[in-house]
């Protein structure tokens, strides 16, 4: 029982959580939006920040310039069938990635989005606190350790869970707010 463990592991599922939420999107375009969008290329399964670049030309664009021109149409088909509802266009030797305003209902269901990928993360947040605690419990059975160190053991993982899970809760709140902005 290590609570710098359990503080790497539960820092993995924080970051995780950020890279989820880095991909919704908000009123303002960001290339992490689509960087990730899985592309067949090469006979493989590569992400659009490794075929171009992403840029950010206006509010309502982002600009794909990739580097090998004959994946120009992969690229797009690969943008367009993702679950972000875009509409890419191969414009000369560039993909550019037009994004409509957010309507209303649209920003409700990102909030929606966000809470399940929360609770998510807090589920996962969870299963590394019960781990952890039946370690403990095991340790304490095996006579590892005493009473009074399970205890302060089982304190300890409850305080840093915790700390973790308000940082989670804080990070939801934050993409709430910037999502519903106008």
């Amino acid at each position: 029982m290590n609570i710098a463990e359990l503080r790497v592991k539960l820092s993995k599922s924080l970051e995780f959580l950020k890279s989820e939420l880095n991909q919704l999107r908000t009123g303002r375009p960001t290339p992490l939006l689509i960087e990730n969008i899985q592309v067949d290329a090469y006979d493989t399964k590569m992400t659009v920040k490794e075929l171009g670049s992403i840029s950010v030309p206006d509010p309502q664009n982002l600009v794909v310039s990739v580097w090998d021109k004959t994946l120009l149409k992969s690229i797009a088909g690969a943008i367009g069938d993702s679950d972000l509802k875009l509409n890419p266009v191969v414009d000369g030797d560039v993909v550019r990635v037009p994004l409509p305003a957010l309507t209303e209902e649209r920003r409700k269901e990102l909030v929606k989005l966000v809470s399940v990928k929360v609770e998510e993360a807090k589920n996962t947040i969870r299963s590394i606190r019960q781990d952890f605690m039946k370690e403990i419990e095991k340790a304490f059975a095996e006579k590892e350790i005493g009473e009074d160190k399970k205890y302060t053991g089982k304190e300890e993982v409850e305080k840093v869970v915790k700390e973790f899970t308000e940082k989670l809760d804080e990070l939801g709140e934050n993409k709430k707010e910037e999502i519903m902005k106008v």
